[in-house]
């Protein structure tokens, strides 16, 4: 029997205390059903997430991922009580608690040790930060959001030991496929089904973008579109023979989350894609760069002439877009960002180890087109987001977590799709550092979960030292 196997069964007196367990609850539960069946429902609800964690904890991730990356969070907090538990955290939580009684007594090397350590760090200061952030004034809310985003970072934690047994990490693998071709779907959903803005534009299309003939924009997906085409190029480039389903899955991971990509309308997000194929094209050998050539251009092949016919203005649109950028010293956004970065800036001079919490605000305006001072906890610059609200010290903890994985080698025993599919997670990375440039993909709920999880695939790998107890 596996170390995980061991590690999540436990001795007989467990098991005897979690029938014991399982009973008081049963009877909680009933007594409470006649009394509050609101309370007794969402207790229920609880305690089959819960048992999902230590029953199917494949599932119960890809679930989390899947919610996260896919479920607009004012959904989720409608049906969570406005403040309180939604149902991310619960399944975030829940993965924890499982990591935190099989971690204990499964072996680890000491890079996956640190990089669990560095991430509870991390969340740890998060934590601090979002009780200093509200003690000094910034709503619940604000800095609730914040936190949770933060939080999804620890979804590596829940990840590591299920990477660590090959057919789980199979089995995560295909929930990835799933989630992404979910997510591509969605994208489409949108655009073509012309779902109107919800969760205060973080889904849906917005009308009119700049430099085009009227297009409409997707925002439900932004950041995961280009992650996901990028790491369906990386496994079909690999050595691996597939199967002729699997390929098919992978064809339409790439072409769903492309064509949702195209739809964004967001330069940096395409740029973002061309650095993130470039980053798997030079990690590979000089037959799997071939490969993610021939599969490039072929997927440019077979999705032009497509849009051509169910989105006729989509590629001049996104050629005028695209092409914009040449105007950049002319362009509203990009001079509002620098005055938005110089205010940021100022606050980060005034409290660069400290920070200032989580939820703080700042404040400015801009006044060329008649837009009064105001405030806001939000900035474009993911850099300077997390050392405003972290400080420096905890900004370049998450940067020594994200450049850890990127620089961690695979073990040598990886086959060769396992090792392509790492190399596509260390390309998501790479794709979230350039985002963040312009937009800030290290405090999105939408990514940071999955974020986590592409880091831990990064140091997957067989553990060299045997299990305790």
């Amino acid at each position: 029997m596996s170390a995980i196997a061991n590690a999540t069964l436990g001795s007989s007196g467990r098991e005897r205390a979690a029938v014991a367990v399982a009973a008081l609850g049963a009877v909680v539960l009933g007594a409470l059903i006649s009394s509050r069946p609101v309370l007794a429902i969402g207790l229920a609800g609880l305690a089959a997430i819960l048992a999902l964690a230590f029953l199917a904890p494949v599932t119960h991730l890809t679930l989390l991922l899947f919610v996260t990356a896919i479920v607009p969070f004012d959904l989720q907090n409608a049906f969570g009580g406005g403040a309180g538990l939604i149902l991310s955290d619960a399944l975030l939580l829940s993965g924890l608690a499982r990591a935190a009684l099989v971690l204990v007594r499964l072996p680890m090397d000491r890079r996956t040790v640190g990089v669990c350590a560095a991430t509870l760090a991390l969340v740890g200061l998060a934590g601090l930060q979002g009780v200093r952030g509200h003690l000094d004034g910034a709503s619940l809310s604000q800095a609730g959001y914040e936190f949770r985003a933060l939080l999804g970072w620890s979804a590596a934690i829940v990840a590591v030991p299920i990477l660590q047994e090959p057919s789980a990490r199979k089995k995560l693998y295909a929930g990835l496929l799933v989630v992404g071709i979910g997510l591509g779907l969605w994208g489409l959903a949108q655009y073509f089904l012309r779902i109107p803005l919800v969760g205060g534009g973080s889904s849906g299309i917005r009308e009119g973008v700049n430099y085009t003939s009227g297009a409409i924009s997707i925002q439900g997906g932004l950041f995961g579109f280009p992650i996901a085409t990028i790491m369906g190029l990386a496994a079909l480039g690999s050595e691996t023979r597939l199967s002729t389903r699997a390929r098919l899955a992978l064809m339409l991971l790439v072409a769903t989350n492309a064509l949702a990509l195209l739809f964004t309308y967001e330069r940096t997000y395409w740029i973002a894609a061309m650095v993130g194929f470039a980053y798997i094209a030079l990690k590979g050998g000089l037959n799997q760069r071939v490969k993610a050539v021939v599969w490039l251009v072929a997927s440019v092949l077979v999705l032009v002439p497509l849009l051509s016919v169910i989105a006729p203005r989509a590629l001049p649109d996104a050629q005028q877009r695209f092409l914009s950028l040449t105007q950049y010293g002319s362009d509203d956004s990009v001079r509002s960002r620098i005055v938005e970065t110089r205010a940021v800036m100022a606050k980060i001079q005034d409290r660069p180890v400290s920070g200032w919490g989580l939820g703080d605000e700042v404040w400015y305006g801009m006044p060329w087109l008649q837009v009064p001072p105001d405030s806001t906890d939000y900035t474009h610059n993911g850099y300077l987001w997390v050392a405003w609200k972290l400080g420096v010290p905890g900004a370049l903890l998450l940067f020594a977590i994200i450049g850890w994985a990127l620089v961690a080698r695979a073990p040598p025993d990886l086959d060769p799709l396992e090792t392509r599919i790492r190399d596509g997670a260390q390309a998501g990375l790479v794709i979230a550092l350039t985002v963040a440039l312009l937009f800030p993909s290290f405090r999105a709920l939408a990514i940071t979960a999955t974020l986590g999880v592409l880091v831990a695939i990064c140091f997957v790998g067989p553990s060299r030292r045997p299990a305790r107890g």
